[in-house]
């Protein structure tokens, strides 16, 4: 049975607002994660001397920006993955045909992705002219793995050409086996889910470092690596589960050991996503509603799959490493990052929309 509405813990407007805050956080830590400075983060592998290295850093005026979003801005996909999860369970609680609904999300985020991936090529054809053919050649055997959903499926291949674009994959493994996990969450209940996270958290400890080892397969970057995610984002859709001031404390404590030592490292996504969540709900009734975080939330599907692929010219825009540099250099990407997702959207609109659609639409305006 659906929730009624005060039963929902997030509405459009918070779900919009997270998202922003979600995809602004993955853009910022995708370009501070890589200057001469960064502080380097446990995201896909384990050290501990990266969480004694963001402490140190944190603390200095200059650089606890940076910092911030390099060590925890890749938290933001977590965001994502809760929030597919919550958006799925409730307009595709049931699915009658798994067909259907795969090729659906298919439409849905194939078109952004395959505009993305034109003007990347682009781009480097612009910049290295004939040369783009050798990037093809060497590239593009990963770039059609990653558009058919399995590059992190295959030994040894690690991240796509354009590594944000692990996500896709991801995604759609996500998308391929959401009737089933639909399915069991119905069957199950809230006991199931959290019996299916604690599982999926021990096939991920079981093998996470063997399969990385032998095969070069991490499962951080499959559904199975980040179930505890999904099952949250659905508890919290149809099971009415709210993220309250004890499970924040102990995700606190989780998050701050998990990344001290390694047996607790796989527990640190799970634990930033409910530190994340309970602190937009203390400070949700500021940002739910206000337009520009529902502007970014409209493009943030085109924003996350460009942003990768751009931030060459701002590397080198901020490899004096002096810190006012570096953030002047963070506000630019974001904000020709967003301009240039919004020209995407644009673009997007225009050969997507059935021309019927366009002409009412600019007749009526």
């Amino acid at each position: 049975m659906r929730n009624s509405p005060s039963d929902i813990p997030f509405d459009l407007r918070d779900t919009s607002a997270l998202k922003a805050i979600g995809i602004l956080a993955i853009v910022l830590h995708n370009l501070f994660h890589q200057l001469p400075s960064a502080v380097f983060e446990n995201e896909f592998s384990f050290d501990p001397r990266n969480f004694q290295h963001f402490l140190a850093t944190v603390v200095q005026p200059s650089r606890t920006v940076q910092a911030m979003f390099s060590f925890l801005g890749h938290f933001g996909v977590q965001l994502f993955i809760f929030l597919s999860a919550y958006g799925l369970a409730f307009k595709y609680w049931t699915t009658p045909s798994w067909s259907a609904f795969v090729w659906g999300r298919i439409k849905k985020i194939y078109p952004t992705f395959l505009l993305a991936l034109a003007l990347m090529l682009l781009l480097k054809t612009v910049q290295d002219g004939p040369r783009v053919f050798v990037y093809l050649r060497g590239q593009g055997d990963e770039l059609l793995l990653t558009a058919l959903g399995v590059h992190n499926l295959v030994p040894g291949l690690g991240l796509p050409p354009v590594g944000p674009w692990w996500f896709l994959p991801f995604i759609v493994q996500f998308y391929c086996i959401w009737p089933g996990l639909a399915a069991f969450s119905r069957r199950f209940n809230l006991a199931g889910l959290a019996v299916l996270a604690a599982a999926s958290l021990a096939l991920a400890y079981a093998f996470q470092w063997s399969l990385g080892e032998k095969w070069g397969i991490n499962l951080l970057t499959t559904p199975l690596g980040h179930m505890p995610e999904l099952c949250l984002g659905i508890a919290c859709a149809r099971f009415g589960f709210r993220v309250g001031p004890g499970a924040a404390l102990g995700a606190a404590v989780v998050f701050v050991l998990g990344n001290m030592y390694a047996w607790l490292w796989l527990l640190t996504f799970i634990s930033a996503l409910v530190l994340l969540l309970y602190a937009y709900q203390l400070v949700a009734g500021v940002l739910r509603g206000r337009r520009l975080l529902e502007a970014v939330a409209m493009i943030s599907m085109p924003l996350f799959f460009i942003n990768g692929f751009m931030r060459g010219p701002f590397f080198i825009a901020a490899r004096s490493g002096l810190w006012y540099v570096e953030l002047a250099v963070g506000v630019g990407f974001v904000l020709v990052c967003a301009g240039v997702a919004y020209l995407l959207t644009r673009v997007e609109r225009w050969l997507v929309t059935p021309r019927r659609t366009r002409d009412s639409a600019t007749a009526t305006s």
